[in-house]
C-alpha cells in the first residue's frame, strides 16, 4: 500500500484551510456571520470533518485580514468595529475605487463590459428572488471584477480587504432598511465604463459609495444571531 506523502499531505490540509476559510469569509461578506460572533472551533471543525489545528489556520488567515479578533482565554470572534473606523474605510474606499475605475475606463474592453453586464443582470435577479445574502456577495463581486479588470492586482487586494471591512461594518451599525448596494447605481457606473468617460466614472462610483454609507445610516442597530453551523452550511 503506497504512503502519502508529505507534499500530498500539505497539499491536503491547504485545501481544508482554504474551505473552511472561504466559506467563514463569504458568510462575513454576506453580512450573515455579525460581528462580536463567536467562531467555535469545535462546531466548525465538526462541519468541515477536520481537527481543531486546521480551523484554527483558516482563522488565522482572517485574522490577518482584519476579519477575526481573539479574545484572549476566550477564543475567535467575527471582529467588530466603531464608527471611526466606518468613516476611514469609507474614506479608503473612495481613494481607491475613484482610481480603479478612473482607469478602468480608458482601458475597458466591449468583453469586459459584456461581462459586468451579465454581472448586473444576476444582481437583479437575486434581488428579485429576496436572496439579500446572495445580493450582498454579488455586490461586493462587481466591485472587486472591475478592480480586476483595471489590471492593478495590488489595488485589486487592497480593495478585497476594504470590502469585507465594509460588510463588517454594515452588519454591525446598519439600520438595514434599504439595500446596502444599489443595482441602480452600478449601472450608472457601468454607464459611465461603457461611454469610455475616465472623469464620469469616477464621480459615479463615489457618489455611490457615498450613497451606500448615507444608507448605511451607522448608529448601533443590534440584530439577531443566528445558528453557526446553519450559516457556514450553505457555504461549506
Amino acid at each position: 500500500m503506497a504512503k502519502t506523502s508529505t507534499a500530498e499531505t500539505e497539499d491536503k490540509s491547504g485545501s481544508r484551510i482554504d474551505a473552511i476559510y472561504q466559506a467563514l469569509f463569504k458568510a462575513i461578506l454576506a453580512q450573515e456571520l455579525l460581528p462580536g460572533t463567536k467562531l467555535s472551533e469545535e462546531t466548525i471543525g465538526s462541519l468541515f470533518s477536520v481537527s481543531r489545528t486546521i480551523v484554527r489556520a483558516a482563522l488565522n488567515r482572517l485574522h490577518t485580514e482584519s476579519l477575526v479578533e481573539f479574545r484572549q482565554n476566550r477564543g475567535a470572534f467575527v471582529a467588530s468595529t466603531t464608527p471611526e473606523e466606518a468613516r476611514q474605510v469609507f474614506e479608503a474606499r473612495n481613494a481607491i475605487e475613484r482610481e480603479v475605475f478612473s482607469k478602468l475606463a480608458t482601458v475597458i474592453t466591449d468583453k469586459q463590459i459584456a461581462n459586468l453586464e451579465e454581472h448586473l443582470r444576476k444582481e437583479e435577479r437575486v434581488n428579485a428572488d429576496h436572496d439579500h445574502a446572495a445580493a450582498i456577495l454579488l455586490s461586493g463581486e462587481f466591485h472587486l471584477l472591475a478592480a480586476r479588470m483595471a489590471g492593478n492586482d495590488v489595488l485589486a487586494g487592497f480593495l478585497k480587504s476594504l470590502i469585507s471591512r465594509t460588510s463588517l461594518i454594515l452588519a454591525q451599525h446598519s439600520t438595514h432598511q434599504e439595500s446596502d448596494c444599489s443595482v441602480d447605481e452600478h449601472a450608472a457606473v457601468l454607464e459611465a465604463l461603457r461611454e469610455r468617460d475616465p472623469k464620469a466614472a469616477a464621480q459615479a462610483i463615489v457618489g455611490h459609495l457615498h450613497e451606500v454609507f448615507e444608507r448605511a445610516n451607522i448608529g448601533q442597530t443590534k440584530r439577531t444571531e443566528r445558528n453557526l453551523s446553519d450559516i457556514l452550511s450553505r457555504y461549506a
